[in-house]
């Protein structure tokens, strides 16, 4: 089962580990999610695509959520289905017209809602937190708004770039790695590159990426992902983006961008989800 979409009252259901489903093609908007464990223990990501028939969008319109949990056995799983569960029902509940508030507040709630878990269940749970990207495409506009190192990308024209920003100390040193200030060998072997400087872990969120949004043109491929497809690096994906749009729909693109991050066969594989809007 894939691009469930998130109701008030339900759990949003995950796709299956390691499987594939059909893209949605529906009054003009064609939509996939892929996800696979890679090779963790847990399936600690999560994600949620929520129609336009479930909230207040015009034709064409989606909401899609994605979270990659952390902080040791299942804790990051139970921090990721809250982030999303939550997200989504505050989403849906939000009765003012603000998109740009509405996000914050879904944020924030998202955020008291993991605070609550950690104050009820203690050690069970102690260190979980997750990254979150909400995505929300509406009136051919793009908006959004993330915190951790879940990246979102735009194909335009047959070029690749990340849309929002990373809070990682991985970013921090591709920047240096930019301006000449350490080679591209350090920045790879850095043994802090994975750390998190921005996550929800029911404390004060340090960094929050909600830029303003963008226009949208026929023809564009946003990808919304966990960090897990950094397996990649970007000019392979910007090549399977526009080799998969081949295919004609999203589901072909995720697939082929999907295997690929197998093909690869990095060890230890990282959990891997990712959403692909085609805007028609």
């Amino acid at each position: 089962m894939t691009d469930t979409p998130v109701v008030p009252d339900r759990q949003p259901a995950r796709p299956p580990e390691d499987g594939a489903g059909s893209a949605e093609l529906r009054e003009g908007i064609d939509y996939a999610g892929r996800q696979i464990r890679g090779s963790r223990e847990l399936q600690e990501d999560c994600y949620g695509v929520v129609p336009r028939e479930e909230f207040d969008g015009a034709e064409s319109d989606l909401f899609v959520v994605v979270a990659d949990g952390m902080g040791g056995y299942a804790a990051g799983e139970v921090a990721s289905g809250l982030a999303v569960e939550t997200f989504a029902q505050s989403f849906l509940q939000w009765d003012a017209g603000c998109d740009a508030a509405r996000l914050w507040y879904c944020l924030e709630e998202a955020n008291r809602r993991i605070q609550s878990e950690i104050a009820s269940r203690g050690e069970a749970v102690k260190g979980m937190g997750t990254t979150l990207l909400a995505v929300l495409k509406r009136a051919g506009t793009l908006r959004w708004i993330s915190v951790g190192d879940s990246p979102l990308y735009l194909l335009r024209g047959g070029r690749l770039l990340r849309i929002n920003e990373l809070h990682s100390h991985a970013a921090e040193l591709a920047q240096k790695v930019d301006r000449g200030e350490i080679s591209a060998e350090q920045a790879a072997t850095d043994p802090g590159r994975h750390t998190l400087n921005s996550a929800l872990i029911g404390e004060t969120i340090y960094q929050v990426d909600d830029s303003p949004p963008i226009p949208l043109q026929s023809g564009d491929v946003v990808l919304a992902a966990s960090d897990g497809i950094h397996t990649l690096d970007d000019a392979e994906i910007e090549a399977l983006t526009a080799r998969g749009s081949q295919g004609g729909n999203a589901g072909a693109i995720a697939e082929t961008i999907i295997e690929a991050v197998v093909e690869k066969n990095k060890q230890p594989q990282d959990n891997t989800t990712l959403v692909v809007i085609r805007i028609t």
